[in-house]
């Protein structure tokens, strides 16, 4: 006998799952100096991420964090070796300066 899945159930686990998927993405919006700002999203571990923009110092970074993600740390390299700063979830006044890489995790 097929079973099937009453429309209810469907409903319930589709909206628990956009929740989820909801609850997992992280958000970070970078300020620079010259008035610039960049906005950075996923909803995983970034690994290491190179900045495309270089010609400014960045000033502060705003971040909202998931459920997998509550910490961002910014790098004076390209190659995420040479920790600068760490951040956390809201405001993040960092110390002014030209940064080349960032993870999130």
């Amino acid at each position: 006998m097929p079973s099937t899945v009453h429309p209810t159930v469907l409903t319930l686990l589709l909206t628990l799952l956009t929740l989820l998927s909801l609850a997992s993405a992280w958000k970070m919006d970078v300020n620079y100096s010259d008035g610039t700002q960049l906005h950075k999203h996923g909803h995983h571990n970034s690994h290491c991420k190179r900045f495309k923009k270089t010609d400014a110092a960045i000033t502060s970074v705003v971040f909202e964090g998931s459920l997998f993600a509550d910490t961002f740390v910014l790098y004076n390299d390209g190659h995420c070796r040479d920790e600068s700063y760490k951040g956390k979830k809201g405001n993040n006044n960092v110390p002014n300066h030209v940064y080349r890489s960032y993870k999130v995790y």
